[in-house]
């Protein structure tokens, strides 16, 4: 367990961590990809030079897939659809009453500066913010306090518990040995749109790491 780790649990009626390969009628992967977890983050609290990095999710309830339907007006319209104003029917398959435990480690982001020696990376005014930063996020969330609202990953699927980790839940041991054949890392590098993959990642005993492609032992036993 890193010294600046921080969690939290989220819960909602349904969620869609949409799998890129599933085309346009699209599928959920079973928990939500390290860019969505970020963005739950990200929500309770952000700063320029500081940041949540994900790394793991466990899951406390069963995986559940039901069909959605929804009319769509998003830009993937075709252009006569924009022109008319005219939206199109939607099939998706979501995941239903779903409830993550999400774990993450601040980190501090390097600025870079100008030496007379040379180029190099340094943190911003020299100090380390990361307790603080800690502090601050466990406030924040047993006051129940964010920046925008959080998301199941679609934007209509808002959680009805955001918070510290309830009594009431438990990790869901039998989502176990479930192999994820290509999951999506991240979406982004450098403010450049450029998705990566990482393949056969595992769910095992209801633990998926973002970090290692099968959970450690430590992450199990957390």
């Amino acid at each position: 367990m890193s010294e600046y780790e921080v969690a939290l649990e989220i819960a909602g009626p349904a969620a869609m961590f949409t799998r890129p390969d599933t085309g346009s009628a699209p599928i959920s992967y079973p928990v939500p990809t390290a860019s969505a977890a970020r963005g739950i983050f990200d929500a309770v609290l952000r700063r320029a030079h500081i940041y949540v990095r994900p790394t793991k999710v466990v899951l406390c309830s069963p995986i559940r897939y039901e069909r959605y339907v929804t009319n769509y007006g998003g830009p993937l319209r075709s252009q006569g659809q924009i022109r008319d104003n005219n939206n199109y029917q939607l099939t998706a398959t979501i995941l239903v009453d779903v409830c993550y435990r999400l774990y993450g480690e601040v980190k501090m982001k390097q600025m870079s500066t100008r030496t007379r020696k040379a180029s190099q990376l340094r943190r911003r005014r020299g100090q380390d913010w990361r307790p603080l930063f800690k502090s601050l996020f466990e406030e924040r969330l047993r006051l129940g306090q964010t920046f925008y609202t959080p998301c199941l990953g679609w934007k209509e699927f808002v959680p009805f518990y955001v918070g510290p980790f309830r009594d009431t839940t438990a990790r869901y041991e039998q989502a176990d040995d479930i192999v994820i054949s290509s999951f999506l890392s991240s979406m982004w590098e450098n403010r450049q749109l450029r998705p990566e993959f990482v393949q056969d990642w595992r769910i095992i005993k209801g633990v998926l790491s973002y970090i290692h492609q099968t959970p450690t032992e430590d992450e199990l036993n957390a």
